[in-house]
């Protein structure tokens, strides 16, 4: 199962609509539908805002294994045979990243607090 497929079945089964889910992650309608359709990725920042918003784990959409519907409950869980995740180098590097801007950030209002 794509990416853009889970994106589809998880916002499918919590009965939103892309407009709706965009109007959330604050980017077009249009930009969501690529995701789903596949046209383009979403980065991993996008990608966690996405599965806060549909209440999921994010190792949903970056395992491996399709997304599972539990019907008695109505929550989304990952599929039994648990597949290894593999991140791609471009999701890793993002992820990098944004921890070192964290830590910039950090060390910027460390300052301007007096502390060191």
């Amino acid at each position: 199962m794509t990416l853009g497929e889970k994106l589809k079945k998880a916002r499918i089964h919590k009965n939103f609509t892309q407009e709706y889910l965009a109007e959330m992650l604050n980017i077009s309608q249009k930009t969501y539908s690529n995701f789903e359709n596949d046209k383009t990725k979403p980065d991993f920042h996008q990608v966690e805002d996405i599965a806060k918003v549909l209440e999921t784990s994010i190792l949903d959409f970056l395992s491996g294994d399709s997304i599972t519907v539990n019907q008695n409950n109505n929550e989304i869980a990952v599929a039994q045979n648990y597949a290894p995740i593999t991140l791609s180098e471009k999701l890793i590097e993002q992820y990098e990243q944004r921890l070192k801007d964290k830590d910039t950030e950090i060390e910027f209002l460390r300052q301007l607090l007096g502390k060191k």
